[in-house]
C-alpha cells in the first residue's frame, strides 16, 4: 500500500471538513423537536456516507480514515460537544481504519461497513452520556445555550435501550448512505478499483 503524499492530505483535509460541515447541518436541523435530534446521527449518517464514501474513493492509502476521525473528532471537542462525542469519532474512525484495511481500503463493502461503524461511534459517543454522564452532559448543554426544557425532555426520551436503537439505526442508515454513494459516484467507485469489474467489489 502507497504512503499518503501531500496531494492525497490536501484533499482528505477537503474532505474531512465538508463530511463535518454536511454532520452538523443534519443535526442542527435534527434538533426541531426531541425524537429527530435523537436521530440526528442516522440522519447525518445517510448524507455523510456520500462526502465520506468519495473520499474512499480519491484516498485509498493507510490512516486516512483515523486522521480524518480524529481531526473531526478533536474539533467536535472544541466546539463544545463533548467528551463522549469526540471519542466516539475517534474510536469508530480507528474502527472503520482496521476493516478498510483488510480490503486495502479498495473493498466497498468492507468500506461501507466501515463507514457504518464510524457513524454509529458517533451515535454512542453522543447519546450514551445523556444516560451515564447527565449532569456533564447537562453543564456543557447550558454552557453552550441549550434550551433546559429541551434537555429535560430529551433525558426523559433517553435510556438505555433507546441509545442501543438509535446506534443500530445509525449503523443502517451508514449503509445506506454508502450506498447512495455508490449509486451517485459509480464512476468515481469504478476508476479508484472499488467496483465495477474489480475482483474487489
Amino acid at each position: 500500500m502507497e504512503k499518503m503524499k501531500a496531494k492525497d492530505f490536501i484533499t482528505l483535509g477537503i474532505f474531512t471538513v465538508l463530511f463535518f460541515v454536511v454532520v452538523m447541518i443534519c443535526v442542527f436541523a435534527s434538533a426541531v423537536t426531541v425524537v429527530t435530534y435523537a436521530f440526528g446521527s442516522a440522519i447525518a449518517a445517510v448524507f455523510g456516507g456520500l462526502i465520506y464514501m468519495l473520499m474512499r474513493a480519491k484516498v485509498a492509502k493507510p490512516w486516512g480514515i483515523l486522521l480524518s476521525g480524529f481531526v473531526v473528532g478533536a474539533v467536535e471537542f472544541l466546539i463544545g460537544a463533548g467528551i463522549g462525542t469526540a471519542l466516539g469519532f475517534i474510536i469508530g474512525a480507528l474502527l472503520a481504519e482496521f476493516i478498510s484495511r483488510i480490503g486495502q481500503y479498495k473493498n466497498y463493502i468492507l468500506n461501507a461497513i466501515g463507514y457504518a461503524v464510524y457513524m454509529s461511534g458517533f451515535a454512542l459517543g453522543t447519546y450514551l452520556p445523556m444516560v451515564v454522564m447527565t449532569e456533564y452532559v447537562d453543564s456543557m448543554s447550558s454552557s453552550n445555550g441549550v434550551n433546559a426544557d429541551f434537555m429535560n425532555k430529551l433525558h426523559e426520551f433517553m435510556s438505555g435501550p433507546m441509545v442501543l436503537a438509535i446506534v443500530a439505526v445509525t449503523f443502517v442508515c451508514g449503509l445506506i448512505g454508502a450506498f447512495l454513494a455508490k449509486l451517485i459516484f459509480k464512476k468515481h467507485f469504478v476508476k479508484a478499483g472499488m467496483i465495477g469489474g474489480s475482483s474487489n467489489e
